[in-house]
Formats: C-alpha cells, sequence, structure tokens
C-alpha cells in the first residue's frame, strides 16, 4: 500500500443503482460509445463507489462508470459530467482474476489503512483500470481509499 496525492479529475459517467459489480455491462457500452462518438477515446476509467455496502442495502448502492475527459466537455440527457476533487488516497494495484477477487482487495485496503493509523475521509472510494480483457475479464486494478490530509 502506498498513499498519494490524487489530482482533480473532470468524468463523464452513467450511475448504475444495485449490487456492486452487477448491471455495469450496458451502461458501460453506452458510455463508450459516446466517448467514441465525441472523440473522447483513451480517457482513464475509474469506477466510483459511493456507499458502504455494510450500511447501505445492495439494491441501493450507488456506483459511478466514468472517463476522464477534457475540461469543458458536456453530457448529454445519458452521460452526465462531474469533477472528483482533488485529495489523498492509500492504494494498492492488483490483477484481478475473478470477480470475487474485487472485495478481498478492498477490505485488504481497508485493513492496511487502518494499520497503518490512517483516517478514512467522506470522500468515495474507486477503481481505476489499467486494463481490462473483455475475454478473458482478467484487469490491472488500482484500488483507491480516500483519506485525510495529515498535517505534521
Amino acid at each position: 500500500m502506498k498513499t498519494e496525492m490524487i489530482p482533480e479529475k473532470r468524468l463523464a459517467y452513467i450511475r448504475v443503482v444495485g449490487p456492486y459489480g452487477e448491471n455495469y455491462e450496458s451502461a458501460l457500452e453506452r458510455l463508450y460509445h459516446w466517448a467514441s462518438d465525441n472523440r473522447l477515446q483513451g480517457g482513464q476509467c475509474l469506477f466510483i463507489y459511493w456507499d458502504d455496502p455494510a450500511i447501505v442495502d445492495a439494491d441501493k448502492c450507488r456506483t459511478d462508470l466514468c472517463l476522464t475527459v477534457p475540461l469543458g466537455t458536456e453530457g448529454t440527457k445519458d452521460i452526465a459530467i462531474q469533477t472528483l476533487p482533488e485529495g489523498r488516497y492509500c492504494t494498492k494495484r492488483a490483477i484481478i482474476k475473478d470477480k470475487s477477487e474485487y472485495a478481498q482487495w478492498w477490505q485488504q485496503l481497508s485493513a492496511d489503512a487502518h494499520n497503518a493509523g490512517l483516517m478514512v475521509d467522506q470522500r468515495p472510494c474507486f477503481e481505476l483500470y489499467h486494463s481490462y480483457d473483455t475475454e478473458t475479464h482478467i484487469a490491472d486494478v488500482g484500488f483507491y481509499l480516500a483519506v485525510k490530509n495529515i498535517i505534521i
């Protein structure tokens, strides 16, 4: 685990409500189709998680499926725009070979942050996808947990 300051990111996104990891495919297709139509290919792909599934019912959990876009990009009725604010995150990167591994990595990152004495911030956590193979479903993923800045 390491900590790093993440700069502000402008994001085009589609929100999916329901259990984490479910019903993302059609939303991602629409998002990537929109990006292609608007010559915005090449943006980083992030999944922002807004709710703690230990507290919020699974059918109410919110995920924003995002692509980074340049400042000034405008959304549509289907694609919204938001800003991920600058902030400090603790992070781990992993090669994910099975869907079941995501929860394990989030639990490990949370435990590592706690053991390092870091305080979790109210900002959402996210996954940054460095690559994803649509045939094998193997992903190179960065896990980012928002932590408070510590002034020494």
